[in-house]
């Protein structure tokens, strides 16, 4: 059957077999000793770089490459120093991991360069890189020469964007100045298309105009005086209600009178004499009529031709007033598709003035970090060759060797114990044996041999 034991009988097991547990952990502790003795040394050496931008005040420059934080920065500067380029650079300028170099090629020393060394913040703006190795020397030399390839890195990779950001910037302003040029082509040509509703030629039609009319206003003005000299004439060439016709009659009379009296009376009589004086006056102002109404005439036609010029004039001014009119009611249209089309126009050219205005800041930027980039990272620290290596820790291994090694002794004596099927005591004969214990003998001093527990039973329960 199981036999269970107390924590004092444990304690007493272990007392009696602490021979065997101090044999055990003595062996096995001079082992770990020697095991630990002969593990190498690994030294960890550490340099400190320190991020220290340049920037100028926001007035002057505007960043073209925006801050970045705490974490992204360790990201970043971990990639950086973790980037193959950069431990291939190291691996072969420092002759470094030739085993693995020759085992597994560049990729294999590289995987063994990157286990051995650490990145990480050592305060806002300040990394530290750790590099472990068998030697403190070149572990020392290794992680400045990282420090230093990282931060040369760094610097190309600050000029490659600010260069690349002043490209794309030129390259987007020379699209926007183009794309200013089509703006204003297209202005223009609407302007050319339309050039007679332009709206800066609104007060010069309205002088036009105004002018025109005035015109009109003259010309009918000379209308109505020629035909008023019409009036005044109230001749015609014909007409016996007028002067020529009046003194027709007249002299036709006097004429006949003058044949009448011919015919009765001799020419030098006084009457005929008389009649024919009548006669003659009378036809010279008959004459006289004749010419003035020929004149009249004359200045009749030229009246009537004045008055029809005057009619054709007014009818071309008007129409010019109706084209005039025509042209300044269309003109708000076009006052609105041309403001449509600046206002295009003066949209581009706050994006060229804007761009113009990051080109001329990433050209600053850029000399700035020409001039101030070497003081952006610096080697705060430089790494020094360990004194003490870093592992292994030899009294913690050998304290740990010494708690295993005792614990293995105590195990075996245990062990030992819970094989081992003599009886102690008298519970466990009674336990054992399932019978009555009559006596029991005290434990005796033996030398070489292990003390036994005698039971002592009746010969009748025996």
């Amino acid at each position: 059957m199981d036999r269970t034991y107390t924590m004092d009988e444990l304690f007493a097991a272990i007392r009696r077999r602490w021979k065997v547990t101090a044999a055990i952990a003595f062996g096995v502790l001079a082992l770990a000793a020697v095991v630990i003795a002969r593990l190498p040394d690994d030294y960890k050496a550490r340099a400190l770089v320190m991020v220290e931008p340049f920037t100028p005040h926001p007035d002057l420059v505007v960043p073209m490459i925006g801050a970045t934080s705490l974490e992204e920065k360790v990201k970043s500067v971990r990639a950086q120093v973790y980037a193959r380029g950069l431990m291939a650079t190291a691996i072969e300028e420092l002759k470094l991991y030739p085993k693995e170099r020759e085992k597994y090629g560049m990729d294999g020393a590289i995987e063994a360069f990157r286990n051995d060394t650490e990145v990480h913040a050592d305060g806002e703006n300040v990394f530290a890189i750790i590099v472990r190795s068998k030697s403190a020397e070149d572990a020392a030399k290794t992680a400045n020469r990282l420090a230093e390839l990282m931060i040369e890195g760094n610097l190309q990779v600050r000029a490659g964007q600010v260069t690349r950001t002043r490209e794309i910037i030129s390259q987007k302003l020379a699209e926007m100045r183009g794309e200013l040029s089509r703006a204003q082509a297209k202005v223009a040509a609407y302007k050319q298309e339309h050039a007679d509703t332009l709206p800066e030629l609104v007060e010069a039609r309205m002088h036009e105009r105004e002018a025109i009319s005035k015109q009109i206003e003259q010309e009918e003005g000379f209308a109505k005086e020629a035909q008023h000299r019409i009036d005044l004439l109230g001749t015609q060439p014909f007409g016996k209600d007028t002067e020529v016709g009046r003194l027709e009659e007249q002299y036709d009379t006097m004429r006949a009178k003058l044949g009448a009296a011919i015919s009765g009376l001799t020419a030098d009589h006084p009457d005929v004499q008389a009649l024919k004086r009548e006669t003659e006056f009378t036809s010279a102002r008959l004459q006289a009529a004749r010419a003035r109404a020929a004149q009249n005439d004359l200045e009749q036609r030229r009246m009537t031709a004045a008055i029809e010029r005057s009619t054709k004039r007014v009818g071309a001014l008007e129409q010019r007033i109706a084209q005039i009119d025509k042209l300044v009611a269309a003109t708000p249209l076009t006052r609105a598709q041309i403001d449509d089309l600046e206002k295009d126009v003066d949209l581009v050219k706050v994006k060229v003035a804007s761009l113009i205005s990051k080109k001329a800041e990433a050209e600053i930027t850029a000399e700035l970090e020409t001039k101030s980039g070497p003081a952006e990272f610096r080697v705060l620290e430089s790494a020094q060759p360990p004194t003490i290596a870093a592992s292994p820790n030899r009294p913690q291994a050998l304290l740990l060797a010494f708690l295993a090694a005792v614990a293995l002794g105590i195990a075996v004596a245990l062990g030992q114990e819970l094989s081992d099927r003599s009886l102690r005591s008298e519970g466990e004969v009674s336990m054992a044996l399932t019978l009555p214990v009559l006596a029991c003998v005290p434990q005796l001093a033996v030398v070489h041999s292990r003390p036994r527990l005698l039971a002592v039973h009746s010969e009748n329960e025996g």
